[in-house]
């Protein structure tokens, strides 16, 4: 019951961006403490619906507020419909996307699901995703290769490094355990399209990179990160 991940928190402005900007959305989900959560159709980069109207809303909670706010003059019903775009529940409940055919393969029945196909789906969907090894679903599928194999992930500390930097959020994951060498990570975000020169903290360097989700120089060895746009990286330290 919440906006699709890529469209509320990622960049939807251009198809490489909301490819970029899922995959890393992903990195942080599979690296941080707690459990992983993947809601239907993250995997894919799935995107919010692009509501125009009242009547394409099934949530009860937008018709409710469409009277409450709307009907009695509190706010202007544009600004309600493209809040109620953003954040409103039935983003998430549009049908599956599975294939390029009529109703993204969620259906096959002539009239329409409960909830309209989100227009996207042709170049969205799994089949689609599943032929392309760059996609969002093969690197969702690494990433939590990477979560199963080191327990430091799961059990691991946390540090953020640069809590007060609104760009790059920079954090580690290290465990040690009796008889087993210790785990040591560093994974680094970059929230947004403008390319950053990133310095690691005194005296950390960036170790082998384990994981990546832009094509480039994998800067190993070096205490200063080129990150380019929505750029997500884990490497060793």
């Amino acid at each position: 019951d919440n906006p699709r991940l890529v469209s509320n928190f990622g960049d939807t402005s251009t198809p490489e961006f909301r490819v970029r900007s899922a995959k890393l959305l992903e990195t942080m989900l599979l690296t941080l403490r707690g459990t992983p959560f993947l809601y239907q159709g993250d995997e894919l980069g799935m995107t919010n619906y692009p509501f125009e109207r009242l009547d394409q809303f099934n949530d009860i909670e937008v018709q409710n507020g469409y009277k409450a706010n709307v009907l009695t003059g509190k706010i202007p019903e544009a600004q309600f419909i493209a809040e109620s775009q953003r954040f409103g529940r039935d983003n998430s409940r549009t049908p599956m996307q599975w294939t390029a055919a009529p109703n993204a393969g969620f259906t096959t029945a002539a009239a329409k699901p409960w909830l309209a196909v989100n227009p996207n789906y042709t170049s969205i969907n799994a089949t689609q995703e599943l032929t392309d090894p760059n996609s969002v679903y093969h690197y969702t599928q690494r990433a939590i290769g990477l979560h199963h194999a080191h327990l430091a992930f799961v059990y691991g500390d946390y540090q953020d490094l640069d809590p007060g930097n609104t760009q790059v959020y920079a954090f580690t994951r290290t465990l040690t355990a009796a008889r087993k060498p210790a785990e040591r990570f560093l994974v680094v975000l970059n929230f947004g399209e403008k390319p950053v020169e990133y310095p690691l903290p005194e005296g950390m360097k960036a170790g082998k990179l384990l994981l990546a989700n832009v094509p480039g120089t994998p800067e190993a060895g070096s205490s200063t990160l080129h990150l380019g746009a929505w750029d997500a990286r884990i490497y060793t330290f």
